[in-house]
C-alpha cells in the first residue's frame, strides 16, 4: 500500500509541476528575471518522473517560448543570472529544433545535476546536431561519482534504451553502474531498498543480471505485486543455475498469487525429487495449482489423489488452506460417496471452508445439496449464500 500511495504521490507532483511551471510563464512578460529564479525553483527539485511528465505535455504546446525568452541563449547569463540553467533546462523541450539546439548547447557547460534529465531526454531528439551535442554532455558527465544521481534516474534511462538513437549511451550507463563506479553496486543496492518504486524496480532488473538470486529476494520482500511477478519470471527462467534455482523456489511456493504458485511448481518438475512439493501442492486453493501437481505426479507414476483429499478431511489437525484445498480438490476427484465426508464442514465457522464445502457438495451429490439447501439459506454469509445458483 506504501508504494501505491507513493506512485499516487508522484503523479500528483508531475501535474502540479506542469502547472506551476504554466503559471511561471503566464507571469514572465511582467518580471521575467523573478519567473527565471520561480522556474529554476521548480526544476532544481522536480523528480526526473516529474521532467518526463513536463516533456510529454510541452511538446504538445502550439507555441513557441521564443517570443517569451529570446532565441538567443547567448543572453541567458545576462539576462536571467544564476537561473540560466533553468530557463536553458525548458528550452530543451521546445517544439523549435535551434531553441532545443541553444539549449542543450548551454546545458553541456552546466555544472548543475539537475539538468542531467533534460539532456538524457534530448538523446532520442530527432535534429541531429540537437542529438549529438547532448550525447556528448552526457558522456563527459559519465565519471566516476555520478552513481547515485544515475540510480535515481534509471527509470528515465529504461525508457531511453528502448528508443534507437539513445540506445548506445544507454548501455554505456549501465556498465558504468555494473561494473565502472566501483561504488556503483552499492548505488544500485541502496536505489533497491528505498522508496521510490520506480527506481528500486529498476534497480532490481539490472542486479537480476548480475546477481539474481539476491535480487529476486530484495523483490520478494518488497510485496509489490508486479515486482514478486517479475522476480518469478527470473527464479523460474530455464536458463538459471539449478541450484540458486531451488533456493528461490520456497520463496515463490507460499505466494499469496495462485499465478506464482503455478509458476513455481512448474519450474520444480524439471528438478528430480520434485515428488513432495507436487503432493503438498495438491492441496493448493487454486485449480489451476492442483491440477498441474496431479498431472506432475501422474508423469511419475503416482496416482491416488482422492484419497489424500479424504485423508486430510479426516484429520483433525488439518490447516484451514489444507482443508479448502481437499474440499476443492475433491470436487475434481471425488465421488457421491464423498457426501458425508462434505456434510461434517458445511457448518464449519470459517467462511471459506463452509463454501467450498457447499460447492464440492453441489457437484458430487446435487440431490443431498437440494435437501439441505434450507441450511445453505440460513447462512449468515453471502459469500456461502451465493453457492445456492450452484445447485440450480
Amino acid at each position: 500500500m506504501r508504494w501505491k500511495h507513493d506512485e499516487w504521490a508522484q503523479r500528483w507532483n508531475a501535474e502540479r509541476l506542469i502547472v506551476s511551471v504554466e503559471e511561471v510563464l503566464r507571469c514572465w512578460d511582467q518580471d521575467p528575471a523573478r519567473a527565471a529564479g520561480s522556474l529554476g525553483g521548480l526544476l532544481r527539485v522536480a523528480t526526473p518522473r516529474a521532467v518526463v511528465v513536463l516533456e510529454g505535455a510541452y511538446r504538445g504546446r502550439r507555441r513557441s517560448l521564443a517570443p517569451l525568452l529570446g532565441a538567443d541563449a547567448g543572453t541567458l547569463t545576462e539576462d536571467y543570472g544564476r537561473h540560466s540553467d533553468a530557463v536553458a533546462a525548458l528550452m530543451t523541450f521546445d517544439r523549435s529544433g535551434y531553441l532545443r539546439e541553444a539549449g542543450v548547447r548551454w546545458l553541456a557547460t552546466s555544472g548543475e545535476l539537475f539538468t542531467l534529465p533534460f539532456l538524457l531526454l534530448r538523446l532520442n531528439d530527432p535534429v541531429d546536431p540537437v542529438r549529438q551535442q547532448a550525447a556528448a554532455a552526457v558522456h563527459a558527465r559519465l565519471t566516476v561519482g555520478h552513481g547515485d544521481l544515475l540510480v535515481r534516474l534509471l527509470p528515465l534511462i529504461e525508457g531511453l534504451g528502448a528508443r534507437r538513437r539513445a540506445g548506445p549511451i544507454v548501455r554505456a550507463i549501465g556498465e558504468l553502474l555494473i561494473d565502472g563506479d566501483p561504488a556503483g553496486r552499492a548505488a544500485l543496492w541502496a536505489g533497491a531498498r528505498g522508496d521510490d518504486p520506480a527506481v528500486a524496480a529498476s534497480c532490481l532488473r539490472m542486479l537480476a543480471t548480475i546477481e539474481p538470486a539476491a535480487a529476486v529476494e530484495q523483490a520478494v520482500a518488497t510485496g509489490d505485486p508486479a515486482l514478486r511477478l517479475w522476480a518469478t519470471g527470473v527464479a523460474t527462467a530455464r536458463s538459471l543455475d539449478p541450484a540458486v534455482q531451488r533456493r528461490l523456489l520456497p520463496l515463490l511456493e507460499s505466494d499469496p498469487n495462485p499465478r506464482i504458485r503455478w509458476k513455481a511448481l512448474r519450474a520444480r518438475t524439471h528438478h528430480p525429487g520434485g515428488e513432495p512439493h507436487l503432493r503438498r501442492a495438491l492441496l493448493d486453493p487454486d485449480a489451476r495449482v492442483r491440477y498441474l501437481a496431479r498431472t506432475g505426479l501422474r508423469a511419475l507414476g503416482h496416482t491416488g489423489s482422492a484419497a489424500l483429499y479424504r485423508t486430510t478431511l479426516a484429520g483433525a489437525d488439518a490447516t484451514r488452506d489444507a482443508i479448502i484445498g481437499a474440499l476443492a480438490g475433491l470436487a475434481d476427484m471425488g465421488t457421491r460417496e464423498d457426501a458425508t465426508r462434505l456434510v461434517a464442514f458445511l457448518g464449519h465457522p470459517n467462511v471459506r471452508i463452509r463454501g467450498e464445502a457447499w460447492r464440492a457438495l453441489a457437484t458430487l451429490d446435487p440431490d443431498t445439496f437440494a435437501a439441505r439447501a434450507g441450511q445453505l439459506r440460513a447462512d449468515p454469509s453471502g459469500k456461502v449464500r451465493r453457492h445456492l445458483l450452484a445447485g440450480r
